[in-house]
C-alpha cells in the first residue's frame, strides 16, 4: 500500500522481489533467543521467528526499533531496511 502510493514505479520490483522469497507466519515467542532480546517486547516473535526458519535477512521499515541494527547480523540474519535490501539484491 505504501509503495503504490509513494513510488509506483517500484511495485513491480517488489513483486520481482516477492517471486523469489519464502514468506513464514510468525510464531509464539519461543523459549528464550537471546538474540531476540535485543529488540522491543512486541518485535521479538517476529525476530524469533526469522531466526527459526534460518532466514538470511530480516527486512522492516520499522527504523524506530530497527534502525539501530539496519545492516547488522542478529542471530545469524542480517536486518535491512527495504532500500538497503534492494541495494544489496541488485548489486
Amino acid at each position: 500500500r505504501n509503495l503504490s502510493a509513494k513510488a509506483p514505479e517500484g511495485v513491480p520490483v517488489l513483486d520481482g522481489f516477492l517471486a523469489r522469497m519464502h514468506v513464514a507466519a510468525a510464531h509464539p515467542e519461543p523459549e528464550t533467543v537471546e538474540a531476540a532480546l535485543a529488540v522491543p517486547e512486541k518485535d521479538r516473535p517476529i525476530v524469533a521467528a526469522a531466526i527459526r526458519m534460518e532466514c538470511d535477512a530480516l527486512v522492516t521499515g520499522d527504523r524506530t526499533h530497527f534502525g539501530a541494527f539496519y545492516g547488522k547480523r542478529l542471530g545469524g540474519m542480517t536486518i535491512h531496511s527495504p532500500r538497503s535490501l534492494a541495494e544489496a539484491l541488485l548489486s
